[in-house]
């Protein structure tokens, strides 16, 4: 009788063991995001402005994923406004295994950048995704595809509008140095016929409250063919505080 009941003690811990370890496998379903914001205002020999503002929203599923990202920059020094940035950037990803390790994309991302005489940067974009590394800290995801990109510029440049078609190549990384500190990286490179735009992300995250991070950047985007008078080259640096729901 004892030996009876201690098999079916042992058969009904293995059994919840089993559901508990299939139900933490499985990834977040709904509706979760972030919000970020950096702002800086100073006086004095030199007075100057800058607003940073993202929000991020991810809808998952089990078998697809909507991705978003709203972000919008501004800049003035000396009353002088020198820099406005605003950009959308939408995805859909096709899983084709339970594990979400292997996807194919569509995706739109637009782009309105005064400073840099870009009108509207219009990139309509399609190709596969494969997670390439993971473990309990670290994980990294490669997309390859194709791009069709139409840019319109500004009136006060003297450029005609572009449209290119492109190769569309991104390497995304994440790693969790420790409870508190995480560390990201993701690079997209577009090579097309009119021109080629490299983009990087760097950033560090440091959680201080429960859901809180404070988040330091470094954005880098580099353009070989820009409109005439405009730098090859932007970076950005950023101290913001993010908010996750």
């Amino acid at each position: 009788m004892q030996a009876n009941t201690l098999l079916k003690a042992l058969t009904l811990i293995s059994v919840s063991l089993t559901s508990f370890s299939s139900q933490a496998a499985e990834p977040d379903l709904g509706l979760n995001g972030s919000g970020e914001l950096g702002f800086t205002d100073s006086s004095g020999n030199t007075t100057s402005t800058t607003l940073f503002a993202a929000l991020e929203l991810n809808y998952n599923q089990a078998h697809y994923a909507i991705k978003s990202k709203f972000e919008t920059n501004y800049k003035s020094e000396d009353h002088v406004q020198t820099e406005e940035r605003y950009l959308i950037d939408v995805q859909h990803n096709r899983y084709y295994n339970p594990e979400h390790n292997y996807y194919s994309f569509v995706g739109g991302k637009f782009e309105k950048n005064r400073f840099a005489g870009i009108e509207l940067d219009t990139i309509l974009s399609l190709g596969l995704g494969r997670q390439l590394f993971k473990n309990e800290a670290t994980k990294l995801i490669g997309e390859a595809g194709l791009a069709q990109q139409e840019t319109s510029y500004t009136d006060d440049v003297i450029e005609d509008d572009q449209s290119q078609t492109a190769i569309r190549l991104k390497l995304d990384l994440t790693h969790q140095i420790n409870a508190q500190v995480a560390f990201s990286q993701d690079i997209t490179y577009l090579n097309g016929t009119q021109q080629i735009t490299i983009e990087s992300n760097t950033g560090f995250k440091v959680k201080v409250a429960d859901r809180m991070n404070l988040k330091a950047s470094y954005k880098y985007r580099h353009n070989d063919s820009p409109a005439t008078g405009v730098k090859k080259t932007d970076t950005q640096t950023l101290l913001t505080l993010i908010y996750d729901f």
